[in-house]
């Protein structure tokens, strides 16, 4: 019954794809939690998502061989014209390529082992697909004359597709938290969701919301009221922002909600700073100074910040504050020793340089994991000589077993286990580039995209400051809505080049 199952939905999407392949691309942004329904095919693991990937990108691929074919014919050839324009080379095609082949070099340092080859393929491969069925379908400027217009038109269709995946996730996780239909109850009154874990709801839900509320904004700079009366889909997305930011804060997702209200506040600041010429350097050089913390996080809360002191307030509001800030709280301290064990395991076996191998850091950290910290958890001053000297009562009272992750909870460390030395400088250099670009195409100043770029570059920078303390990646879901990112600002940017021309 299930393979049938399976066949029958299989041979539909398929149809769907056929007759429309732009439809069939939203249904899978629409969908991303589907990555939980899972089977097998000939002993392969496959989801529901990953097939919807596929057979969209199949589809594609037959519809559409003698154009890639042609265009392959020119690269070889070196003969750069159609139509008397020049070819336009595909966003980060060079880095594609190269995380492909770092990737595959992973799976080779993880011995070939099935757990390596099915990240490969659900994190990366995957993701890579539909990267390019986004930039084809979406990007695709035939049969109109006004090239930006199209593609900023069709972006909507991305966009709507992500409200509408987030607003039915946000409704299952208020209506979780109304009746406790569905609830974890290892993390109640927190909320999942369709998902395992609360934080997934808030790693899932952070980056849409700032790409929702970019648009949003550029609605009511390019928009006039009654437009907007009429206009159904500006309140759709109006109410899913609302109930997206109400269940981050049911699932207490506080990585989430730091990394939306960082992202707001620099973008306030771009917004400021973009009519004043003075002061054009600032974007870039705020860019480089999160992007250098996020890269040092790991190694400024464990060697720069103070080890043991608090910031004593008379308010316990702000001491949680601080708490929460300088890692000092019960899940900071249980991330830091994760950091520690890590650079502890990465010195050995030139670990440095190819990493774990993909899905190997669990074994590889095995040998050098502690299994609990001692944590203060009532701020007690002279805890340090209580858990030499103390009682047994107390060092068990002040005890927190730690159990072993699957990743090192850091943006960077994440990349460096996964795919080694090369693989981080690579992600580093992909988001860095991302943010040239983002940047690049907000000085032009057109009202017409100018505050949606600055929305997908929020989503980019919320998922950059949950990374300092979480795994923002590799999940099937978080993959693709990495790549979809860089697929909407490579389809601006492809739309900028061919009016130019």
């Amino acid at each position: 019954m299930e393979n049938l199952s399976l066949l029958i939905f299989s041979v539909g999407y398929a149809t769907l794809a056929w007759r429309r392949l732009d439809w069939a691309v939203m249904v899978i942004l629409v969908v991303l939690p589907s990555y939980m329904i899972r089977f097998e095919i000939l002993g392969v693991p496959f989801t529901v998502l990953e097939t919807m990937i596929l057979v969209a990108f199949t589809v594609w691929a037959i519809k559409n061989y003698k154009d890639v074919i042609e265009k392959i014919k020119l690269r070889v050839n070196s003969k750069f014209k159609i139509q008397n324009s020049k070819l336009i080379r595909y966003p980060f095609d060079w880095e594609i390529i190269a995380l492909l082949i770092i990737s595959w070099i992973a799976i080779a340092v993880a011995g070939f082992s099935d757990a390596a080859l099915g990240v490969w393929k659900a994190y990366f491969f995957e993701p890579v697909l539909l990267f390019i069925l986004l930039v084809n379908v979406f990007g695709d400027r035939r049969n109109t004359d006004d090239a930006n217009h199209i593609r900023m038109t069709r972006i909507d269709f991305i966009i709507i597709a992500l409200a509408i995946g987030a607003f039915w996730v946000s409704g299952l996780a208020i209506l979780e938290r109304l009746t406790g239909w569905n609830a974890v109850e290892a993390f109640w009154p927190r909320v999942t969701g369709p998902f395992l874990y609360p934080n997934a709801l808030g790693l899932y839900l952070g980056p849409i919301v700032m790409l929702l509320i970019g648009w949003l904004f550029g609605q009511f700079r390019i928009s006039n009221f009654e437009f907007r009366i009429k206009n159904l889909s500006f309140y759709f997305l109006l109410l899913t922002v609302f109930i997206s930011i109400l269940a981050i804060i049911f699932a207490s997702s506080e990585g989430a909600l730091a990394g939306i209200l960082i992202a707001l506040s620099i973008l306030g600041l771009f917004l400021f700073i973009n009519k004043r010429p003075k002061f054009k350097w600032l974007p870039l050089g705020t860019i480089m100074a999160v992007g250098g913390f996020v890269v040092f996080s790991s190694l400024f809360f464990l060697f720069v910040v103070p080890e043991h002191k608090y910031f004593n307030f008379s308010c316990p509001s702000l001491n949680y504050l601080s708490d929460k800030v300088m890692l000092k709280d019960i899940s900071g301290e249980i991330r830091k020793q994760q950091w520690r064990e890590t650079f502890e395991m990465m010195k050995g076996d030139y670990r440095w340089l190819f990493g774990t191998g993909l899905s190997g850091y669990q074994a590889a950290i095995k040998p050098y994991h502690q299994e609990g910290i001692f944590f203060n958890f009532s701020r007690d001053k002279d805890f340090r000589q209580q858990i030499v000297w103390g009682s047994e009562e107390y060092k068990a009272k002040h005890w927190q077993p730690v159990e072993i992750y699957m990743y090192p909870h850091n943006l960077v460390l994440n990349f460096w286990t996964e795919l080694g030395l090369l693989g981080v400088i690579l992600f580093v250099w992909l988001i860095a580039r991302f943010f040239l670009i983002s940047i690049q195409l907000i000085s032009k100043r057109v009202m017409s995209y100018e505050l949606w770029v600055m929305g997908v570059m929020g989503a980019m920078l919320v998922i950059i400051v949950h990374g300092l303390v979480d795994v923002p990646y590799f999940k099937n879901d978080l993959a693709i809505i990495f790549w979809v990112l860089l697929a909407m600002i490579g389809i601006i940017k492809l739309g900028i080049k061919e009016e130019k021309k």
